[in-house]
């Protein structure tokens, strides 16, 4: 038999038998992957990217979402990890580049050892994570994305935005600086003369502020718990990170590190996105709220003292000199404070902070807040808006 007659019994047998085969493998493959669980959580992806589409349309279908489906699933998954005396986020993140490596280890190791049915091993590997991702994505817009796109503040007070003349501006900015310089007599200090915190008795102190402002404002829930203490707080801050709501976990968590009056300011703004308000501005207006309207005069120095720092800007800028009629009323002790805060978010001043703020700034923008990192900001005009006229 020459060579041309073994290429013709290669191409009229051997060959469509092979094909045949392969076709066979792949179709049985593609059906046991399709038939598994895995594949049927990739539903997840469109089902997430469907809610928004449908808020973003009606926004309206948010609020009742927030009301009736958020609220009461959100305070009871935040009561359940509330029990644990550790932050529970913290843990989950730490593990998961671990977890990440063991599997990849897994695959790959599964992939080599084991030649039968490589194709589908392969197939698995890379739809796993993939539908996990999906799940997780959906968590995100049910427990943090769809909320976005609630009425804010304003809308819920029903005010209207005051431009405050310079005089009505310098009354506010005297009436924060005289209120934080009161409070902040009576409070401990430091050797080096600046606030001195205690977070085991802070920490419950904010949850029964937030929770106080339920019986002024309905629409604010309670029942929260209270806020967790980052680990590795220092390295949040390498990043500029106060605080962080884990959508996951339902949890409020804080950077502790942090100089002292910011610290139960972004306390009270985390849990304030545990009760479904997302936007920046809102989350601090009602932290605002929550620390002056409290009996510890540590939570209302760190309202009074955090409204002065966006509003003193806005004076300075209207009128020089009536700012520098306002100096007096900010204390010796305030300036320290104040100093101190300045030090110490210097040594964070890096690439790596900067392209995080950028990240921040790109996640707002992406989820209905087209200040990005300026929402946070506009909480100095909502603090008008109450003095003038919700007051």
């Amino acid at each position: 038999m020459n060579g041309n007659e073994i290429e013709r019994l290669i191409l009229k047998n051997v060959l469509p038998k092979a094909v045949r085969r392969g076709r066979r493998y792949l179709r049985r493959t593609v059906r046991n992957v399709v038939r598994s669980a895995w594949c049927w959580l990739l539903l997840f992806w469109p089902l997430g990217f469907l809610l928004t589409a449908l808020v973003r349309q009606q926004p309206s279908w948010a609020d009742f979402y927030w009301q009736y489906i958020y609220r009461p699933v959100s305070l009871f998954w935040h009561t359940l990890t509330g029990w644990l005396p550790f932050s529970l986020a913290e843990i989950l993140l730490l593990l998961l580049p671990v977890l990440l490596l063991l599997y990849l280890i897994g695959c790959i190791a599964a992939i080599i050892r084991k030649r039968r049915r490589r194709l589908r091993r392969i197939i698995r590997a890379i739809l796993r994570p993939v539908s996990i991702g999906g799940v997780v994505f959906f968590l995100f817009v049910t427990n943090c994305g769809l909320n976005y796109y609630c009425q804010d503040v304003s809308t819920r007070f029903g005010w209207q935005n005051i431009s405050p003349t310079t005089d009505q501006l310098y009354e506010l900015c005297v009436h924060l600086a005289d209120n934080a310089s009161r409070c902040r007599e009576k409070l401990p200090e430091k050797e080096d003369g600046t606030l001195q915190l205690d977070w085991r008795t802070l920490a419950p102190q904010v949850r029964d502020a937030v929770n106080s402002l339920h019986q002024q404002y309905d629409f604010v829930p309670d029942g929260c718990r209270t806020p967790k203490s980052v680990m590795l707080s220092r390295g949040m801050s390498y990043v500029k990170i106060t605080g962080v709501y884990f959508p996951w976990t339902f949890e409020a968590n804080v950077n502790t590190d942090i100089p002292g009056y910011e610290v139960p300011f972004s306390a009270c703004h985390e849990l304030m996105h545990v009760c479904g308000f997302m936007h920046e501005e809102d989350a601090n207006f009602l932290a605002y709220l929550a620390c002056i309207g409290s009996s510890s005069d540590t939570l209302r120095y760190a309202g009074y003292i955090s409204a002065l720092q966006y509003l003193q800007s806005y004076l300075y800028k209207a009128d020089a000199q009536r700012y520098q009629q306002l100096l007096p009323h900010i204390s010796e002790a305030i300036r320290r404070d104040m100093q101190a805060q300045s030090q110490y978010w210097k040594q964070f001043e890096t690439p790596v902070a900067e392209t995080a703020a950028k990240v921040n700034d790109a996640y707002l923008k992406q989820n209905n807040q087209s200040r990005g990192i300026l929402s946070y900001g506009y909480v100095a005009q909502l603090i008008i808006n109450h003095y003038f006229a919700g007051r």
